[in-house]
């Protein structure tokens, strides 16, 4: 590929010129031409020197007369003499005048003149003693646009009538020289060499002269290689620059010159240049980052370059110990890059370069690519689960990350502060024991670093549960009927607390509670609740049991006759008595049938008449405060989907009323504990 720049041609010290008035080269004897001698678009400056066929005339105006055959020339001061002028001066009759100067594209006129301006008819030209028109009115011949053809040896003749005779004489002119003149010489193609290295100069003109009389004609000036156009210069730039030639830069160079107004256009003789290529030499490797230290993930430049070389070039990167070419290219450079956006682990290694613009290629010393790996985002482990995780327990905190080029430090967070730093010089996991407390408690996480990248784990909370302490159980002395409060409270310990009612080592029931929150039971009395009551506290790590309580069932006086009188009525009683044998045998038949239920009889007779109930109610139920409130409007427990007391699935109440009600009713209603969660059975 040309690379051109134009150059603007100097223009050679120009020739003075004669012009004649009037401007014919041919005349009569006796007649005068005014000559002059000027410069072109130049006032006349300096001496001024005539010559007459060669000689020395003493004239030094710019204005002569001349009246005699023969050449004509001048000179002003130094300037070289002018083409010369040859005047014709004749005795005869009949002459050929022609138009001067005649010049490629200009007009050329032949004028057939007789001496005593008679008129003529019949007139003919000749060129080359060949006729080449006749007519029989005019006198003159034009040729628009004369070439050099056009140049030859003319003469006319024509028939004249005298005045006193009707008789036409033919008379002919003597044959005159008539040149047409170039508009400009053909052009010559020089260049400054003609065996350029590759990517060196050159230079090429296209040399032409204009005459001075045609000093303003503008010329274009076009420049090929081997039939195809280069590029083209306009007016007198006849000079091109290739700033850089190249192999195929090699071939068949001419040029061109065309005349803008009249169209003439010159073609020089071809000239060969051939373009030679330099090798290439001295090849390098060279890396970025510096070194071959590349991290993971990052990008590597390989830069291959040469000393000498021209022309195209061919790059290639390859790999040690694999056959394959990692990248070519072809350029017009002496350096070439090769980039690896993304480096991998397995692209380290040994890497060389290669270049060739013949067929000898050059190979670089190899260059070591070493890898620095970022370590990988860490994984934060706890030796022990999270339902172990309790005060006194010892735990172990590793903190792994999976790659990453060694050493790698690494730092344990608690609440984002640092709480353990810690190194791995050869890579792999860190770890470190903590015997739990409850200020252990919260979110951690770890952080690996390796120099070249900081990754983070994610984040673990960490609950460390206390195990409760011994539980308080404290119990309101009452009396037969009356109802009874059982408050259980632990007083340390991970909620929820799960809190068991025992008497007499037999559970009672159970239900949950937060810490700082109390579990009740209330009972409602009768002489055989008498006994040891106790609580238990459990969250899961150990259950805690309280002391036992002893508890003494008061009986009123008014209670114990009532009693007495109890045993009066056994004929009631044993009313009582054949209606529970039947609500028995009703009981099995149901139970038989996959049905099940449970009866709860009265503790003790009633006795008829008595003012107090005649019914014992045990009613337990779990309170979150002592207000009392119930724990089945406890938004806490409902929606931690806990049981306060034993399911209850089917419950049979029997009401036996005395002889003075005229009706006697059963009800077997359907209770699930999950609707009543704080009702365990009533009988009625």
């Amino acid at each position: 590929m040309l690379v051109i720049a134009p150059v603007c041609g100097q223009s050679a010290t120009l020739k003075p010129m004669i012009s004649l008035e009037p401007p014919w080269t041919t005349h009569f004897k006796g007649e005068a031409v005014s000559l002059k001698c000027a410069r072109f678009h130049s006032d006349v400056t300096g001496e001024i020197q005539w010559y007459f066929n060669k000689k020395l005339l003493e004239k030094t105006s710019s204005y002569i007369k001349a009246e005699k055959s023969g050449q004509y020339q001048c000179r002003i001061q130094d300037s070289p003499l002018s083409n010369p002028v040859s005047l014709y001066f004749l005795r005869d009759e009949l002459i050929l005048q022609a138009s001067y100067p005649v010049f490629e594209g200009d007009s050329l006129v032949l004028r057939c003149l007789e001496k005593e301006r008679a008129k003529l008819t019949e007139v003919t030209f000749y060129k080359n003693q060949m006729p080449l028109t006749s007519s029989k009115k005019g006198s003159d011949l034009s040729i628009t646009k004369a070439t050099l053809s056009n140049s030859g040896q003319y003469h006319c003749s024509a028939k004249r009538s005298s005045f006193w005779s009707f008789v036409l004489s033919k008379i002919e002119a003597e044959t005159v020289a008539v040149r047409v003149q170039e508009l400009f010489s053909l052009p010559i193609l020089r260049s400054t060499t003609l065996q350029p290295s590759e990517g060196t100069p050159v230079i090429l003109s296209c040399e032409t002269q204009l005459p001075p009389e045609k000093a303003n004609i503008q010329l274009h000036f076009f420049f090929f290689r081997d039939s195809r156009i280069i590029l083209s210069g306009q007016k007198r730039d006849s000079t091109l620059q290739l700033t850089k030639v190249w192999k195929e830069d090699s071939g068949s160079y001419f040029c061109e010159a065309k005349a803008v107004t009249s169209r003439i256009w010159k073609m020089s003789h071809p000239v060969r240049i051939e373009v030679r290529r330099v090798p290439v030499s001295g090849i390098q490797l060279e890396t970025q980052p510096p070194g071959g230290q590349v991290t993971e993930g990052q990008t590597l430049v390989l830069l291959c370059s040469v000393a000498g070389g021209t022309g195209d070039i061919t790059f290639s990167w390859h790999k040690e110990g694999s056959e394959a070419i990692l990248k070519k290219k072809t350029q017009r450079s002496l350096v070439a890059e090769f980039e690896i956006s993304t480096m991998r682990e397995s692209e380290a290694g040994k890497y060389y370069c290669a270049a060739d613009n013949t067929d000898n290629p050059l190979r670089s010393r190899p260059v070591s690519i070493s890898m620095n790996i970022p370590v990988s985002p860490p994984l934060l482990t706890f030796s022990v689960p999270e339902t172990q995780m309790f005060v006194g327990k010892v735990v172990e905190l590793q903190c792994d990350s999976q790659r990453g080029s060694a050493p790698i430090l690494y730092r344990f967070y608690h609440e984002g502060k640092i709480m353990k730093n810690s190194s791995a010089p050869f890579g792999g996991a860190a770890s470190f024991n903590l015997s739990l407390t409850e200020q252990h408690a919260g979110s951690y996480f770890c952080e690996a670093d390796n120099g070249v990248g900081v990754q983070f784990s994610k984040v673990l909370t960490l609950s460390v549960k206390v195990p409760v302490s011994r539980p308080f159980l404290t119990i309101r002395k009452a009396t037969i009927g009356d109802m009874v409060e059982l408050r259980c409270e632990a007083e340390t310990g991970t909620t929820p607390i799960l809190y068991r009612f025992f008497h007499q080592g037999i559970i009672l029931g159970s239900g949950w509670a937060h810490l700082g929150e109390a579990a009740f039971l209330n009972l409602s009395l009768t002489a055989e609740d008498s006994g040891i009551y106790s609580c238990d506290a459990d969250n899961g790590i150990g259950p805690q049991l309280s002391e036992g309580v002893k508890f003494p069932v008061t009986v009123p006086t008014g209670k114990r006759r009532g009693l007495l009188a109890g045993g009066v009525s056994l004929g009631l009683l044993g009313f009582l008595g054949l209606t529970g044998v039947a609500l028995l045998l009703y009981f099995r038949t149901r139970r038989r049938s996959g049905q099940s239920f449970a009866l709860v009889l009265p503790r003790s007779p009633a006795i008829p008449g008595s003012q107090e109930r005649s019914q014992v109610e045990l009613e337990p139920t779990y309170f979150n405060d002592p207000g009392q409130q119930s724990r089945i409007h406890s938004p806490a427990f409902a929606d931690l989907g806990l049981t306060v007391n034993p399911v209850i699935r089917d419950v049979v109440y029997a009401e036996v009323q005395n002889s003075q009600q005229k009706k006697r009713r059963y009800r077997q209603p359907h209770i699930d504990a999950t609707t009543h969660p704080g009702f365990l059975c009533c009988v009625l």
